[in-house]
């Protein structure tokens, strides 16, 4: 315990140590731990920065008041910590600062353990000054089940509280503490908090939400051994989990709803008793995907009635029965157990899950309670500044539907859904940011995750799929390849290298791995070691798959140009000519008809098949300009009938597509496809994971990596496509759909705003862009030209 590792210079945390009521490394499997300090103040300052931070993660309440969660996800290497405003928070005299830490005491999909946990606190206003240390109150919060299992694979254990046992008022400013312990100290700067960052990002946003209507109404027997169960979500899968219909949809959140059937009050839920080891269950809907946790409040209890919510994203609508299915492939059990106090009870649960529907279950109470929930939802604070106009309302819910679906899936990384996973996987973060860029113009979520990514590598030079991570079976080659790209796509976005430069060093051991694994006919081959990913399709892989040697140019490609920024003539053409040896490899793989073939297997052979993938990446890569007609045509007849493929693109993969085909003048033809595909998700309000029906794979029904119509209605109907870095020039050619249309894409120069609308055979165009964009405009009848500022044209299709 004495290591003597120098406190960073740059910490701003002062003199204050890591704190926890015992061994900072000892018992902490689903650890929750309560800190108070109380203070003095004379006066309140007009600004009262606080620092904070704890491995895995707090909540901060001031006064009794909650005000915010953290830190961002991390490397204990360069942890990180937050920089709050807490002066809307006090009050002249007594205050008591309050903190509910969590530690998983395991890795998963968004946190990698160092088996140790601990709370930093620092502020100095004026001559008050708080820092974590020996003065501070500390305890293992009662009431806390330890041994519950975690919501899926990738996520935190379930949140079983008994409030009998529990503190009611640990955060208020009365609570009697005098039996809390002093913490145990470890220095600043020790390991495994070698370092320390600010978080980079906004603190997520907190907002009371509607939590939703009650749809159902269920009851039956309570399945033996229920009080000691670990896994409330099973519990409640192997019981009678069907409702009959609640008749008029009835409020939950106190909105007076004459609608509201009897005992089903507006201020809440009037619960009759369910008895002895029965239960009375309530299916909530939330009207579409949220991202949150609710909080109860209980009036009435006895004491030791309990309250179980298992959170879903579907339900079987004849039997109004949620879709349970575990063990699914991830093990998902979203759920929480809330075990009532006599009198009053009130818990507001920890971890935020994302979920449209709510199983609410009442256990074995003998008399009537009432119980409100209260909706808290969280995610990163997104400033919409894009928008998407349409005489098409399909097309507007579509582009809506997206929208909330991208928010939904920004918490303190891109996740992949907020719902099983909440994981920051690459290649749908890519998509994501794109999707960020039209909606609200904000980078620095995409920034974080380019560091992020860099910052876990296997030992010869791998990213993971997602990080932080401990999912060793997640190493993804070709999202290494995206992620150089898409250091590309930063500078493209915001004409700034610095990630890039930060990261080379990680760039050049991928690039060695890279190259170990080219084949004797110089295409890169699949390592079995990982998991080559490429689609959810049926895509060949083994060999030296033509996709994945497709990203390595693109890559390499990228990279040169980079290089090139940055002058650095040495690098640059050592990717240059390593990616005219591949173009020269992979043009072989050409086929009769002018189509790319899938690759090379091990004996040697090129295989038959060719994908539409295949032909995407060429055309994005410039392969074969003479052979490009023919691949826009295998594209395009793809769009209008997908039966005879095999290796059919996924709801993600088809962005790629999209962008290809749309950028080569075939909008429309994306329309027509897109349509019917994203329709369907607009009635249930967010964005699928995949196409049809996942069978017993948990597919989620909240994924971001599908809502890339965002961007792409944007582009073809609202006209507005970027052509250089930082926004500096566009290209300006609206697919005319409907009677009117048109888009506003935020840059850091401004918006940029397109409108056109139908008069009889004239169509009226305007553009309007900040200074500094210069658009190429392409409209029917009028020879292309550049313009600046404020625009009008009238026009007719006829003409074009």
């Amino acid at each position: 315990m004495n290591n003597k590792s120098a406190r960073p210079a740059t910490t701003p945390f002062g003199s204050a140590s890591w704190i926890w009521p015992h061994d900072h490394r000892w018992d902490l499997h689903n650890a929750y731990v309560l800190f108070r300090r109380e203070f003095v103040l004379d006066h309140v300052p007009r600004r009262a920065p606080l620092f904070i931070t704890a491995d895995q993660s707090y909540q901060l309440y001031l006064n009794g008041a909650f005000v915010t969660r953290g830190p961002a996800r991390g490397f204990q290497s360069h942890w990180p910590y937050d920089e709050i405003d807490v002066a809307r928070w006090l009050v002249p005299g007594r205050n008591v600062l309050a903190v509910r830490a969590h530690h998983p005491g395991l890795s998963n999909f968004q946190y990698r353990s160092e088996s140790y946990a601990g709370l930093l606190v620092h502020a100095r206003w004026g001559r008050t000054r708080l820092q974590t240390d020996a003065t501070w109150k500390c305890r293992p919060q009662p009431g806390i089940r330890r041994d519950t299992v975690q919501n899926s694979h990738q996520m935190f254990a379930q949140e079983h509280y008994d409030a009998r046992a529990g503190l009611a008022d640990w955060m208020d400013v009365d609570c009697d503490d005098r039996d809390w312990r002093s913490p145990v100290l470890w220095p600043q700067g020790n390991l495994p908090w070698t370092g320390m960052e600010p978080r980079g990002i906004p603190q997520l946003f907190e907002e009371a939400g509607r939590p939703g209507r009650v749809i159902g109404i269920g009851e039956g027997d309570c399945q033996p051994g229920w009080t000691d169960t670990r896994n409330v979500y099973l519990l409640r899968q192997e019981e009678d989990h069907t409702h009959r219909a609640a008749g008029t949809a009835a409020a939950l959140d106190g909105a007076p709803d004459p609608r509201v059937p009897v005992g089903l009050e507006a201020a809440g839920l009037d619960v009759p008793a369910t008895g002895e080891n029965k239960f009375r269950s309530y299916l909530i809907d939330t009207g579409r995907p949220v991202v949150g946790s609710y909080a109860v409040q209980v009036g009435g209890a006895r004491g030791g009635e309990t309250i179980d919510i298992v959170y879903v994203e579907d339900v079987d609508f004849v039997r109004l029965e949620p879709r349970m299915q575990f063990p699914d492939s991830s093990r998902v059990t979203c759920s929480t157990r809330l075990v009532c106090r006599a009198g009053r009870t009130t818990h507001r649960y920890y971890h935020p899950f994302g979920f449209r529907y709510a199983m609410l279950t009442v256990r074995h109470s003998t008399g009537p309670l009432h119980i409100a929930l209260h909706l808290h939802r969280t995610g990163y604070p997104v400033e919409r500044k894009g928008a998407f106009r349409s005489s098409d309302a399909v097309l507007e819910r579509i582009w809506e539907t997206c929208a909330w679906s991208q928010q939904n899936c920004m918490l303190d990384a891109y996740v992949d859904t907020p719902w099983r996973e909440q994981a920051q996987w690459w290649g749908d973060a890519r998509v994501q940011a794109w999707n960020t860029f039209h909606l609200s113009g904000d980078p620095r979520l995409f920034a974080r995750g380019i560091r992020q990514i860099g910052a876990q590598t296997t030992a010869d030079g791998v990213t993971y799929g997602h990080a932080p991570t401990m999912a060793h079976n997640c190493v993804l080659p070709d999202f290494t390849l995206i992620w150089i790209i898409t250091q590309w796509d930063y500078y493209w976005q915001t004409g700034d290298l610095t990630p890039f430069k930060e990261q080379r060093p990680v760039i050049a051991r991928a690039l060695e791995y890279f190259a170990r694994h080219t084949g004797p006919h110089g295409l890169v081959e699949y390592d079995p070691r990982y998991w080559l990913f490429l689609d959810w399709t049926d895509l060949f892989k083994d060999g030296a798959p033509t996709v994945y040697n497709l990203w390595l140019l693109l890559a390499l490609e990228r990279l040169a140009d980079l290089h090139r920024l940055t002058r650095d003539a040495t690098e640059a053409t050592k990717c240059a000519r390593w990616a005219a040896r591949l173009r020269k490899n992979l043009r072989p793989l050409l086929n009769e008809r002018g189509l790319l073939r899938d690759g090379i297997d091990r004996r040697g052979r090129i295989v038959t098949g060719t994908s539409p993938h295949a032909q995407t990446l060429a055309l994005m890569a410039g392969l074969a300009p003479a052979a490009a007609p023919t691949m826009e045509r295998f594209l395009l007849d793809y769009l209008r009938d997908e039966s005879g493929h095999r290796a059919r693109p996924s709801a993600y993969w088809i962005t790629y597509v999209y962008a290809v085909l749309a950028e080569r003048g075939h909008g429309a033809a994306v329309l027509t496809h897109l349509r019917p595909r994203w329709e369907p998700m607009c009635a249930y309000g967010s964005t699928f994971e995949i196409f049809g029906e996942s069978g017993a794979f948990a597919a989620s029904r909240s994924h971001a990596w599908s809502a890339h119509p965002l961007f792409h209605l944007m582009q073809i109907v609202g006209g507005v496509r970027q052509t250089a870095p930082a926004w500096k020039t566009v290209r300006f050619a609206p697919v005319f759909h409907g009677e009117h249309g048109g888009c506003t894409v935020p840059t850091s120069r401004g918006a940029i705003t397109s409108a056109w609308q139908r008069h009889g055979d004239a169509i009226e165009v305007t553009l309007d862009l900040p200074r500094g964009v210069t658009a190429e405009v392409h409209l029917p009848g009028i020879k292309p030209h550049r313009v600046t500022g404020r625009q009008m044209w009238t026009v007719t299709e006829a003409a074009g």
